[in-house]
């Protein structure tokens, strides 16, 4: 069992990474990047740096006196599309780490939440759980009825500039 909040993101970064590598084709991926001045949890620009952005934002459940604290969780829901509304990115995620699959669903109203949607509706957040809570490698799934659909978003610049910049965390090495 994880002892603590900051384990248990740790192992998700990993797990996420490793989750992008698989989905992408030939990925850079950054831990904790400074994207456009917001802070990405997982940063993965596609194609060896040329193709598409993804980007991650991670968050755990909270408790409070043992009780899991759902008006915080709700709290961190909203903050978490809110910072999306200004991260350029074409693959947008947040991803819930330990937190139980129905809580999840729950807070972001899963199917009708139009804040997981870009306001013309081209591109919705995709929201993945991260189940690290034993000792077996970390299972990730899409929450259903929210995989991520792609945003307009004009950064190959940014992209350019940032892979010429920054060392990535987790590279395919031909």
């Amino acid at each position: 069992m994880i002892a603590n909040e900051q384990q248990q993101i740790g192992r998700a970064k990993n797990a996420i990474m490793f989750f992008l590598e698989r989905n992408l084709i030939v990925p850079k991926i950054y831990v904790d990047a400074d994207w456009g001045g917001h802070h990405v949890d997982i940063l993965a620009i596609d194609r060896d740096g040329v193709g598409d952005v993804h980007a991650v934002l991670l968050f755990t459940r909270k408790y409070v006196d043992g009780h899991l604290d759902v008006e915080s969780q709700q709290r961190t829901a909203n903050d978490l599309m809110e910072r999306f509304s200004s991260i350029p990115a074409n693959y947008k995620y947040i991803a819930g780490v330990d937190v139980e699959n129905n809580h999840f669903v729950a807070m972001f109203k899963v199917g009708i939440d139009e804040r997981l949607f870009s306001p013309d509706f081209i591109g919705r957040i995709g929201l993945l759980h991260v189940d690290a809570s034993t000792d077996d490698d970390p299972r990730i799934h899409y929450v259903v009825g929210a995989k991520p659909e792609r945003f307009r978003a004009k950064i190959a610049k940014l992209a350019d500039e940032y892979v010429q910049q920054h060392e990535a965390d987790w590279e395919i090495r031909a």
